[in-house]
């Protein structure tokens, strides 16, 4: 039996949403979009590095979605760009305005 712990125990959602992101020292912002999304995280595409357990505002653009999130993680991705790993510690509404899409989708 593998004793080591399971990484990740919800699935994401493949999802590109317009976000903007701000540190709560205000240090730094950035627009940008998701790449994935789950109920309690999701992976961000960012022109610049953030610093690991840095905690951060995430809001849609496309939708209601508001959340205060911490960064698990943010490594460098294809050219000049990273990839950042957020997990939310408080969220609420909804990431695009439902039209047509599934709900689960919306909801993630």
């Amino acid at each position: 039996m593998d004793s080591r712990p399971s990484r990740r125990s919800e699935n994401r959602t493949l999802l590109e949403v317009a976000i903007t992101l701000v540190s709560l020292d205000l240090a730094n912002y950035e627009v940008t979009t998701t790449r994935e999304v789950s109920l309690h995280g999701a992976s961000v595409l960012t022109k610049q590095q953030w610093a690991p357990n840095l905690r951060i505002d995430v809001r849609s653009l496309q939708g209601s979605f508001s959340g205060f999130a911490r960064v698990v993680h943010c490594r460098q991705g294809k050219g000049a760009t990273f990839v950042m790993g957020l997990e939310f510690f408080f969220t609420e509404g909804q990431w695009k305005q439902d039209h047509g899409h599934s709900a689960a989708a919306a909801a993630v």
